[in-house]
C-alpha cells in the first residue's frame, strides 16, 4: 500500500502576547491631536537650535540685500533696511545697515578679525599654500567665483605672517619630539645622547630641475621629525637686491 501523504502543519504567526501588547491611547479630539503635533514641532525646533552654525559660507550680495530689505528696523519698526559696503580688504568686507525711515545704522564685518586682520584672508592663503598654489592661482579662482581678492603686496605680507607662525610651530614640535626621545632613552637633559635616525629628502619637482628641496631627520624610536632643513637655488629677495 502506498504511504500516506504527510500533512505539513501551517506555521503559526506571532501576533503578540500580554507582554508585547500595549494599549495605544489615541487622541480623542481634534484639539488634542493639534497639541500633540505642536509638541513634536517644538521638540524639532529645540533640536535644530542645539546645532550651532559655524564656519564660513558664500552668499551672493543680492540675496543678502533682499533678505535685509524685508526686515524691520529695531528703532522705528519699519521695513526697508538698506545694506551698503563701506570698505573691503580681500575676501573681507565691512558692511553697514541703514534704515530709510530713521537714523538707525549698524555696522558689521563679514569675517572675524584678530589684531585688525581678517581670518578669512589668512585661511585662504594658507589653503592655497597647502595645495601648492600661489597668488596667480588664487586670483584666477576668485575671479571665476566673482570674489574680491588681495593685492599682490598684501598677499606677500600675509604669506610672511603665515611663514613666521609655521616656523615657530615646527620648531616647537621638533623640540618636543627630541625631548620625547630623551625620555625614552632615560638620558639627563644636560648630556648629549646618541639615537637612531633616518634621513629623507624631497624636491618640489621631479628630477634635477627643481629649485627647492627639503631634508628631514626622523627618529627611529618615535617616527617623529627631529630636524628639517630647506635649501633653494633661487631667492626672490636676493634677486631683487641684485637688480
Amino acid at each position: 500500500m502506498p504511504k500516506a501523504r504527510s500533512r505539513r502543519s501551517k506555521k503559526i504567526k506571532f501576533h503578540g502576547n500580554r507582554f508585547t501588547r500595549e494599549s495605544v491611547q489615541e487622541c480623542s479630539s481634534a484639539s488634542a491631536s493639534k497639541l500633540k503635533d505642536s509638541s513634536l514641532i517644538c521638540e524639532e525646533v529645540l533640536e535644530s537650535k542645539s546645532e550651532e552654525l559655524t564656519g564660513n559660507r558664500i552668499f551672493h550680495l543680492r540675496t543678502l540685500i533682499s533678505v535685509f530689505s524685508v526686515l524691520c528696523c529695531p528703532s522705528c519698526f519699519s521695513s526697508g533696511l538698506k545694506l551698503t559696503e563701506d570698505s573691503r580688504f580681500g575676501l573681507c568686507s565691512n558692511f553697514s545697515l541703514h534704515c530709510t525711515n530713521c537714523s538707525f545704522i549698524e555696522g558689521f564685518c563679514s569675517s572675524p578679525k584678530v589684531k585688525k586682520s581678517s581670518n578669512i584672508n589668512k585661511f585662504f592663503i594658507l589653503g592655497l599654500r597647502l595645495a601648492g598654489r600661489g597668488y596667480t592661482a588664487g586670483k584666477k579662482l576668485c575671479s571665476t567665483l566673482s570674489l574680491p581678492f588681495l593685492s599682490k603686496s598684501s598677499f606677500r605680507h600675509q604669506e610672511k605672517a603665515i611663514l613666521e607662525c609655521v616656523e615657530m610651530c615646527s620648531q616647537e614640535n621638533m623640540i618636543r619630539a627630541a625631548e620625547e626621545v630623551r625620555r625614552l632613552k632615560v638620558v639627563p637633559s644636560n648630556k648629549i645622547y646618541i639615537c637612531g635616525v633616518s634621513v629623507d629628502g624631497t624636491w618640489q619637482r621631479r628630477g634635477y630641475s627643481s629649485l627647492n628641496g627639503c631634508t628631514t631627520i626622523i627618529s627611529i624610536d618615535t617616527g617623529k621629525v627631529l630636524d628639517a632643513e630647506i635649501m633653494s637655488h633661487y631667492c626672490r629677495t636676493c634677486k631683487k637686491m641684485t637688480m
